[in-house]
């Protein structure tokens, strides 16, 4: 896997500057050597430095003062702090490091001693900048990755990758169980890149990928294929065979909600040329955000999705003018209590739906099939019906290719939320309920608002 080059800035005199900067670049680093701390200011302003090596007197100047100004003006992550100091006074050195300075060599060095210093600190910033659940590199890494490639002539693909409704999972196995899923999806990461490619955690569930553009999509698919292989191990058998979880939401709605997936998003600097890091986050997490519209792993990639989104502004342009009514939405009550029906009506009629209202599964069905069909059925299980009661008026609904579209809310003061969802419903309200809460979950269905995105 590669890693972005370390940057190494050197304020020392002309002579002794160009002397470590030639060892210094044979690491591998990239190394800017200056001879003022004004310069070294000025290229402070754009450029984030690993390892700062610094002369302790430059031009009369004081160099601890300046490691003292830098701990002071530069945000985390700030940059190791190497003082060379000519003196063989202890309490000089001690006093740089009371100053601000990391570490404090004696100079006359040795270049190759300096060179290995220096690998040594490295090392170890680099240690710290590991996300700690995965040891992978992490956001400051992600960064510097992004900023050195998107600068780069080679083309390259930028991913952002996540998981879908994490947080539910977590709600039902704990914590504890959602890290190791994380671990898993994390070893998937770095199981399919090579040794060009780039892996990073930023944090929780939230990875960054960067690949060359040729392999981009293949490497998504192999980590959405793997991943949906590996995912199964961590259900239970029972929830596994069910295929959903139960999600219990405010004033205790249930919903089913599917099991866990990945969803990626890849953009690339070869279509596009990108001005920073943040620039390519957004975009990359842009089309994450389409790729969750699928229940199923999936992702979407910038080139065919960028035509679908110049469609879409061309639909958008034409149609900008044009004074557009959105129909009422149309809602079926099935309710066997006479006053609740009313209640139900009248409140769903002002919030502007078009309400039919029916105490018979007969009826209800019938209602179902016919014009204009009901965008959302809110129906009380407990139905006094010879025909059918409220939980196969369900089943029925849903395996109806017709009808199965249909959102279902099921109102009800059995208590077996399991059984209610297993019927087909959408959403579970058990009796009595908050009808401020209906009215909102009822609101946000009909807007889509958990088609896709709720517990995502």
């Amino acid at each position: 896997m590669m890693f972005p080059k370390p940057i190494i800035l050197i304020i020392h005199q002309t002579r002794l500057a160009a002397s470590y900067a030639s060892t210094l670049e044979k690491t591998g680093a990239e190394v800017h050597a200056v001879t003022s701390f004004q310069e070294a200011n000025e290229l402070l302003s754009f450029l984030h430095p690993d390892i700062i090596i610094l002369a302790s007197k430059l031009n009369n100047l004081d160099g601890r003062e300046y490691c003292q100004e830098i701990r002071a003006t530069i945000a985390h992550p700030r940059p190791v702090l190497v003082l060379l100091d000519s003196s063989n006074d202890i309490q000089d050195r001690i006093n740089s490091f009371r100053y601000g300075a990391d570490d404090v060599l004696g100079e006359p060095i040795d270049v190759s001693e300096l060179a290995i210093r220096i690998m040594a600190h490295l090392r170890r910033r680099n240690e710290e900048m590991l996300n700690p659940l995965t040891g992978m590199p992490g956001p400051q890494v992600i960064r510097r990755m992004i900023e050195q490639t998107i600068n780069s002539e080679k083309p390259h693909a930028y991913m952002s990758i996540d998981l879908n409704r994490l947080r539910i999972y977590n709600d039902t196995y704990g914590d504890l169980a959602g890290d190791q899923l994380i671990k898993a999806l994390a070893a998937i990461l770095l199981d399919v890149v090579s040794g060009t490619n780039f892996v990073g955690h930023l944090e929780e569930d939230d990875f960054f990928l960067i690949s060359s553009v040729d392999q981009a999509e293949k490497i998504a698919k192999n980590i959405c294929n793997n991943f949906d292989k590996i995912s199964q191990s961590f259900y239970p058998k029972e929830d596994l065979t069910r295929g959903y979880l139960i999600a219990l939401g405010h004033a205790g709605i249930r919903r089913r909600v599917p099991l866990i997936s990945v969803a990626i998003g890849i953009v690339n600097n070869y279509n596009k040329r990108y001005s920073s890091y943040v620039d390519v986050l957004t975009s990359t997490r842009d089309y994450r955000y389409l790729a969750k519209t699928k229940i199923v792993s999936h992702y979407m990639s910038q080139p065919v999705e960028e035509e679908l989104l110049n469609t879409d502004k061309i639909n958008n342009t034409a149609t900008n003018n044009e004074a557009r009514v959105e129909p009422a939405k149309n809602i079926l009550v099935v309710e066997p209590d006479g006053a609740m029906a009313c209640l139900l009506q009248e409140s769903l009629s002002l919030e502007g739906f078009s309400v039919q209202v029916t105490n018979a599964a007969y009826d209800a069905l019938k209602l179902a099939k016919g014009s204009p069909q009901p965008d959302l059925i809110l129906l009380e299980s407990n139905l006094k019906d010879r025909f059918m009661n409220g939980w196969e008026l369900c089943r029925s609904l849903k395996e109806d290719p017709k009808l199965k579209s249909i959102w279902i809310v099921v109102v009800t003061s059995n208590p077996d939320q399991t059984a209610a969802l297993e019927a087909g419903a959408d959403l579970y309200l058990p009796k009595p309920f908050d009808l401020p809460s209906l009215l909102h979950e009822i609101n946000a269905l009909l807007n889509k608002g958990y088609s896709i995105h709720h517990f995502i």
